[in-house]
Formats: structure tokens, sequence, C-alpha cells
């Protein structure tokens, strides 16, 4: 069966009969991929790295958990997905920022980049913060939000795999990235977290995230913290 003869015919199945038909999960597998939600080959074996990428792609559209008509017309015609913050990794970042709002300067330099709110060092429009400037608690939230969204997500769902990871370890990827760059992943010094994430051993995890916290520097016992609440996260069961 296709997703064209679900349309053609008018009927549903749930996602669990995907197992006993593999031209069909097969062709799902293909438009997942095609999504950016599923980073595998396309065998049309149906297992739990396939049901999590169809049950995410559920959840963008409100489409429930069987193939109706209305699933497979939005899975074939979907160029892409919309942009979705983990908020367990936002409330972190909250946690270990803190927000003012009165910019000031970096604590690692105590100069540039000049910062307000959660850790914000641009205004929407791109140009700096300069010192004196002032923003509400409401705009603070909103530009952080922005920040996350425009500067920050896009690299991460290039991540091979960032879909198949739960809310609590795509939040944390989301506060190390905000803290250590939007970019971390495959550059030159960030090499052990690359390779981790890509061979999915989780169970370095910690040890990895506790490599990253600027050793001898003034806030290594705060990034230490960080890094340790972030591989907490991480490990924590999700859906």
């Amino acid at each position: 069966m296709k997703l064209q003869d679900i349309l053609k015919n008018n009927v549903t199945i749930d996602f669990t009969e995907l197992h006993n038909d593999k031209e069909l999960a097969t062709q799902v597998q293909i438009q997942l991929n095609a999504l950016g939600l599923l980073h595998s080959k396309a065998d049309g074996a149906y297992g739990p790295i396939t049901q999590r990428a169809l049950t995410q792609f559920a959840k963008f559209f409100n489409l429930g958990s069987k193939v109706t008509p209305e699933f497979a017309k939005k899975l074939i015609e979907t160029k892409s997905v919309p942009s979705v913050l983990p908020a367990p990794g936002v409330e972190l970042i909250k946690q270990f920022e803190g927000c003012y709002l009165e910019a000031y300067p970096d604590p690692l330099t105590g100069a540039e980049p000049i910062t307000i709110g959660w850790g914000c060092t641009r205004k929407p429009d791109g140009s700096e913060w300069r010192m004196g400037d002032r923003i509400t608690e409401e705009e603070a939230v909103d530009l952080l939000l922005f920040q996350l969204e425009y500067h920050y997500l896009a690299y991460l769902q290039a991540i091979p795999g960032w879909w198949e990871l739960n809310e609590n370890q795509q939040g944390a990827l989301l506060s190390f990235a905000y803290n250590l760059g939007a970019n971390f992943f495959g550059s030159p010094n960030f090499q052990t977290i690359t390779r981790v994430l890509q061979n999915k051993q989780w169970d370095k995890i910690e040890k990895t995230f506790l490599l990253y916290c600027n050793p001898g520097s003034p806030v290594e016992d705060g990034l230490k913290r960080r890094r340790l609440a972030e591989a907490q996260l991480f490990n924590k069961s999700g859906h």
C-alpha cells in the first residue's frame, strides 16, 4: 500500500500496522527523511526511531496516531515542519543565565559582548546592546525566544538524529548551544561531543558535557554546575 492508496480508498490504519506493510513504511520513511525528522535508511522496517519521527510529525499538525486520508495528504504535501523550542531547555537557560533588565558586560571578558535579559547579546535587528540600555521583563522573554528560534534552533535541527531525541535531550543541547555557540556540532573545539552525539553514546553524556567548563577561568565552577544540570536533563526520561 502507498499513501496515495490511503487517500484514494479513504482508509485509515494505525501506526502499528506499518510493521506489516514494508512498502508503506518505506514511503513514510522517505517523507520523514526529506523533512529532516528522520536520519536513517528507508528500509521499510518500522521500528521505534521511525515511530518517534512519525509521532513528532503528527504532533506538529494535531493529526492523532492513525494514518488517515488527512494524515496521508499532509505527509505527502508538507515541505517543511515548524520550529519547536524544547521547553525544558528554555527553562534551564533561564535558570543559569538569570534575567537582567539593564545591560551588563560579559562576565568572562568584563567587556563585550554587552548582554541583557537572559544572556542575549544582540537586538532583534542584529545590532549590539550598549551599557545603559534597559528592557522590560516581557521584552526579555520575547527577546530570548526570538534569539533561540532564529539564531540557534536551525543549527541544532541540522544535527543528525535531532528529531529522534526526546524533549529533555533537545533541551539540554539547546542550553549547551546557547552558552557555547549555536554551531558547536562538528566544530574543531567540540570533537568529543560531536562524536558522542553521532555515535549515540548516551552513557558518556555526563562526562562529555563536563569537558566544556573553561578550566582555570573565573566562571569554571558555574559552568560545571550548568554542564551537570544539562547532562542530568539529557539523561532524564522524556517523551
